[in-house]
Order: C-alpha cells, then structure tokens, then sequence
C-alpha cells in the first residue's frame, strides 16, 4: 500500500511539473560570500551549532545487537555510540579516563569489553569502567566510566550533543521532522560496511549542494540528472530540518498509472536534510544514502562520510557487488561533480570580497538553510 504522506508529495511534484514551477520563497536572498571563508564567523558556527545542537551520530540499524559499536569523528570529538546490555544505544566520549588515548580504534564492530590500548582500562558496554590494572597501586580513582554524551533515538536515529551536559528533548528539536523520518523505515534498513570518505570544500559550500533542486539538471545532466526534472521540486520546512522532494521524467505519468502498478520511486525521489549536517537520500525504495558533512579543522575544510544502506541483508556476491556498484557511482558524483565545483567557488571567494551569493525564489532549500544557521549563530551578536 502506498503511503499518503509519500503519495501527497508526488501529487505535488505533478502539480510543479503542470505548472511549470517549484515550490518557492516570496522573495530571493543574499548571503555574504565572506560567510564562507571569515575565521571568525566559521568559529562561531562551530561553538554556536555544531558543538550545541543535537547531531544525528548513527542509525540504529548500525548497532542492532548488544556490544555492537560504531565510531566517528565530529569537530575534535572522538564518538563512540554502543548499543549495551539492557538494549539502549549511548553515546560516549572514545577517550579513556585514564590518559585520553582512543579506546575504539576500528570504525565499527561487536565487543563484549572496550579496553584502552595503552594502559588496558577496561570499559563494559554501559561505558562504566570495569578493570584497572595495578588498581592497588593506582591510588584513589575518581571517575566511573567513559564521559557519556546526551542522546536520544527516533525514527531509528540516533542523536547525540558533542558537549557534556547539553541536555535536549528529542521530540522538541525535531518536531515535524519525527514523522517524516518514521516514513523511510529507518529502522528497517541493513548497512553496507564499506563507507566513503571524501574531502570537501567549506562545510556550507558542501550542504547547499545537498538542498539544491536546481543544480540537478545541469552539474549533473549526464549522472543522477539525467531522469530527472529539474527545478520542480517541493520543499517542506520541517523546524529547523527539510524535507526535498525530486521529479523524474516519469512524474507527469503519475496519474496514468493504475495506483496497484504505481512504484514511487520511479515518479518521485527525497532527500531528507536532517540539520545541520546530514542528508538522507531515498527511503521510500529498496535503498538509501546517509551523507555525514563534517567540518575540517578549517573553515576551507570538510569531510564527507557516505554510507549505504539496503531493505536486505547485504550478503552474497550479487548483493554486494550491487551495493559496491552504488557506493562508487555516488561518490563519482559528489567527488567529480559536485565537490569539484565546490572547490572551484572555494577559489575564487578572496576575489568575491563584500560580495554576496543569491539565492532565487526557486531555492527555498538553501535560504532555509542559512536563515537557520544565523538564527543560531546570531550575526548581529
């Protein structure tokens, strides 16, 4: 059975297409292009929004049994998500109490105990600290396991904030935003292992990309574009997060299909912009792509992490042979096309000086991305 919510989107993508139109803003924008290269105003986005709002740091599909873990970097912050004994997904600082060295060194894996490879401080999988060798010689020990992160799941995502004590209510920060993750089945899902990693250009650089319905047509009229309809998308502000959705070539046959023969994916696709830094692409098909942008340790800097995940076990030689095939042509994509070009607007920003970016009417995705961003940062600060 078709999902209403999915098929109220492609009912609308129909109607742009008859139209001849996207969805759109009352009226175009103006970022600074020194927004994207200042040292300053990139600082503040990391203190302001990185450093304080909730991320999503995993899916709960990639830790689904007791002792399964998975490790990641953001922003200087070493993370270790653990699914524990009693069932529940945390979040810990990977930094041994003891001396700070990395306790988790693979990117993901099954462990029964965590233990510190430089001195064996040993941690169980609620994260408390369960072994200290030469404890009779240590002396008085005031700490009682890994510094654990506040976090949450919903809609079989796991979020977490990357500073101790910045407590949120999971359902307050997404709002809208939980429903709509519900619809893509997250926790349903079963992920490829092997994951892409890609350097990009500045943070935002690499996000407008993500948000951008216009673009598809043209950077990429001989890869994804090429069954696409470009700029007629529909664009859902959901809080602080987006809902895209994407008309192909077979959109304006929506209605000419029996609704027991319709498949949506191939009248429709979505990107799921979780802020401030993930995009979920797909979700209503046999497939999705998680992209995690992360910024470098310079404002010119970020990094990419794409991971693939499929409706089936990713076992056999036909199965991963099929996801291997997608893993490479997205990060084709992104690496040849759009990262390319983001490295060449990188370029040429010194030159831009106190000139500004437009955003048109028809790219509601990305002036809802930076009107948030200065929400929180707070520009006249």
């Amino acid at each position: 059975m078709t999902d209403p919510a999915l098929l109220a989107i492609a009912n609308r993508l129909y109607a742009n297409v008859e139209s001849g139109l996207p969805d759109q803003c009352d009226a175009p924008m103006k970022v600074p292009a020194s927004a994207y290269r200042d040292p300053a105003r990139w600082e503040q986005e990391m203190q302001r929004v990185f450093l304080r709002v909730p991320l999503l740091v995993a899916l709960e599909c990639d830790v689904p049994e007791p002792g399964d873990h998975a490790t990641l970097d953001i922003c200087g912050r070493p993370l270790l998500v653990v699914r524990g004994d009693d069932g529940a997904v945390r979040v810990f600082l990977n930094a041994c109490r003891h001396r700070g060295a990395r306790v988790v060194a693979e990117r993901c894996g099954q462990a029964r105990r965590f233990t510190c490879p430089y001195h064996a401080w040993t941690y169980d999988r609620q994260g408390q600290l369960v072994g200290v060798p030469g404890r009779d010689s240590f002396g008085e020990l005031d700490v009682t396991g890994l510094v654990e992160l506040p976090s949450a799941t919903r809609a079989g995502a796991v979020f977490a904030t990357l500073s101790p004590g910045m407590d949120f209510v999971i359902d307050d920060w997404l709002g809208p935003m939980a429903d709509a993750l519900a619809t893509l089945r997250l926790g349903e899902l079963y992920p490829y292992r092997e994951i892409t990693e890609l350097e990009g250009p500045n943070w935002k650089l690499a996000a407008d990309g993500y948000v951008d319905g216009y673009h598809i047509g043209y950077l990429h009229k001989d890869s994804i574009g090429a069954k696409s309809i470009t700029n007629r998308n529909t664009y859902d502000r959901l809080g602080v997060h987006q809902r895209i959705g994407f008309a192909t070539k077979q959109t304006p046959e929506l209605h000419r299909i029996p609704g027991e023969e319709l498949v949506l994916p191939d009248v429709m696709s979505m990107v799921h912009f979780v802020f401030p830094n993930v995009s979920i692409s797909g979700g209503h098909g046999d497939a999705v792509m998680l992209s995690r942008l992360v910024p470098g340790p310079t404002p010119d800097r970020s990094r990419t992490f794409q991971y693939q995940y499929f409706r089936e076990p990713v076992e056999g030689d036909a199965m991963l042979a099929k996801a291997e095939q997608r893993r490479q042509a997205y990060e084709r994509v992104v690496r040849d096309e759009d990262y390319a070009t983001g490295f060449g607007i990188a370029a040429g920003l010194a030159g831009l000086g106190d000139d500004h970016f437009r955003f048109g009417r028809n790219e509601p995705g990305n002036q809802h991305l930076h009107q948030c961003i200065d929400a929180l940062v707070d520009v006249t600060a």
